[in-house]
């Protein structure tokens, strides 16, 4: 029993030595701190309460701008897509000579270089052969590549797979065996290669900005024409990922409308996307109308509660507006609250008008923004303090 008692004397020293420390502990923190840990703001004892603020509107409006009607024409640039083979002609010899007897020979060697190799389709090797006897013989980079009798004007394609950056081309003839008062030779002349390449834009970006207003339908129009007479083709446009758009088109040219649905647009930047998979077209005077709000505003609704506006009412809360905006350059607008109307003319990055409250109503009310001049919100608050 004696031993009992001294361990509950033990235990109740410990738990008091804990105590002294976590008072001290409390006390040396910094004042926030101590504030934050305790779930008491310091303001508390100064009667300031942040706590009772509470926000009625949050927005990010974006980007505002002026409209004289209903809907809004954005102009979007040109766009060039193309798959097309353009040729790179070089002059290898003007004429070469080439023979081969018992007792002599006589080989000439020409080289040429090949850029762009990611791109390139192949390469053709031309020529005009003449007095030709026996077979001529030509090898690519130490590989043969032809050998047989040649008249004329020769056409012959370079194996991709043996091309590198700098390459030789060696011709030669076939021995005359036994004959040794009759070598075997070629005359050739205008020997030249042929290179093509594949040059390909066959899909183009463009973005555009919609103001906070522009919150309608759509319809982009545009005119294709054709540059070079090609294969059919499949002209597919996107808008944010999504295609709006996907036909068959013929080398020719027309206009074209598509009508878009509001909810394809995204709030502020939107991007489309134009994408053929042959021949080579022209899209241009593009241009995409949007409906928005008459004179570009903005409206917001929310609800102010019972207990919120009797706290108006007896003056102990009132309504601040708090805007920020994306620069200092200058602002111009208007806003309504309930029907009353306020001119704004500012050069800030932010706006904050204050005792709001007098023009509350209990139940729904009605915030319009309409711009003067072209800006961008980037949050706008409705607080009750």
């Amino acid at each position: 029993m004696k031993k009992a008692q001294v361990s509950a004397g033990n235990v109740a020293v410990l738990i008091f030595l804990i105590a002294i420390f976590m008072a001290l502990f409390i006390l040396l923190l910094p004042a926030q701190d101590r504030s934050d840990l305790l779930n008491k703001d310091l303001d508390d004892e100064n009667g300031d309460d942040s706590d009772s603020e509470v926000f009625i509107l949050t927005q990010s409006p974006g980007l505002l701008k002026p409209s004289s009607d209903d809907e809004t024409t954005h102009k979007i640039d040109s766009t060039n897509l193309f798959l097309r083979s353009e040729p790179t002609v070089s002059d290898l010899a003007t004429k070469l000579l080439v023979s081969k007897g018992v007792f002599s020979s006589s080989l000439r060697k020409l080289t040429f270089k090949v850029e762009g190799n990611d791109n390139l389709e192949n390469v053709n090797l031309f020529f005009t052969a003449v007095n030709g006897k026996g077979n001529l013989i030509i090898a690519l980079n130490d590989v043969e590549i032809f050998s047989g009798k040649a008249e004329g004007l020769q056409n012959i394609v370079l194996p991709n797979n043996l091309l590198q950056e700098i390459n030789t081309l060696k011709f030669e003839v076939s021995s005359p065996g036994i004959n040794i008062f009759s070598p075997n030779e070629y005359e050739l002349r205008d020997v030249k290669t042929r290179q093509s390449f594949e040059i390909v834009n066959t899909k183009e970006k463009r973005k555009i900005v919609l103001s906070a207003a522009e919150k309608g339908d759509g319809k982009l129009s545009y005119s294709l024409f054709c540059n070079s007479a090609a294969d059919i083709s499949r002209l597919r446009i996107f808008l944010n990922g999504k295609a709006i758009s996907d036909e068959v088109v013929t080398c020719g040219s027309f206009d074209k409308e598509i009508e878009i649905i509001k909810d394809d647009f995204d709030e502020g930047e939107n991007e489309f996307i134009f994408e053929i998979d042959k021949g080579d077209y022209l899209i241009n005077d593009i241009e995409l109308t949007v409906k928005s709000s008459e004179g570009g505003s903005v409206t917001y609704k929310f609800a102010i509660g019972e207990d919120d506006f009797n706290s108006i009412m007896k003056g102990t809360g009132d309504v601040e507006l708090n805007m920020q905006f994306s620069d200092s350059e200058q602002k111009k607008f208007t806003f309504e609250l309930n029907n009353k109307e306020f001119t704004i003319d500012i050069e800030d990055s932010e706006y904050i008008q204050n005792n709001l409250g007098r023009f509350m109503k209990n139940g729904n009310n009605v915030l319009k923004i309409t711009p003067q001049n072209e800006f961008t919100i980037d949050d706008l608050y409705l607080i009750l303090k």
